[in-house]
């Protein structure tokens, strides 16, 4: 576990390039188990325009970009019906370079988009996953998140997904 680990928000300073760069290393290996999750294949433009949706933090140790989260404010337009209640905040671009998992980075970052959230009034923080991934469905039910449904994002993704939520505390 890294205690020297910074987080901050995503600012107009922070380059585009290099935070897709990094989510898509952080998801090579799903995309190599055959899953293609937006995060595999976005595009620059991709991450900037889902940045300017809801609120970014970044991970830095000693200045060197290490993950990053987006927390999204309740959507009520989306297609998915949980994530419309205006309680409810959602996760996504939730990313650690390869060689830095395992540490606690992603917990802390997590921990930050949910305070965030909870700032703003949200009490239930919900984010969807392949129903494959079992290793992030264990690690997201450790940290209280219980499913509470599926969606089903095809064609953009090529899998069924579950949506885990938990109440902010």
């Amino acid at each position: 576990m890294f205690n020297n680990v910074a987080i901050r928000p995503v600012t107009a300073c922070d380059d585009m390039n290099i935070l897709t760069d990094l989510i898509h290393s952080a998801y090579k290996k799903h995309a190599e188990n055959d899953l293609k999750y937006w995060a595999t294949h976005q595009t620059v433009e991709d991450t900037e325009k889902r940045f300017q949706s809801g609120h970014g933090l970044i991970a830095e140790i000693e200045g060197r970009i290490a993950g990053t989260i987006l927390v999204r404010p309740p959507q009520p337009d989306s297609e998915v019906p949980f994530y419309r209640s205006p309680e409810t905040w959602t996760l996504a671009q939730f990313a650690v370079l390869p060689e830095l998992q395992g540490h606690g980075i992603g917990k802390k970052l997590h921990e930050g988009a949910a305070a965030y959230a909870g700032s703003e009034n949200g009490r239930i923080i919900a984010l969807d996953t392949a129903v494959s991934a079992f290793k992030l469905i264990d690690t997201y039910s450790r940290w209280g998140y219980k499913i509470v449904g599926e969606c089903d994002w095809r064609p953009f993704t090529n899998y069924l997904s579950v949506i885990m939520a938990r109440f902010i505390f």
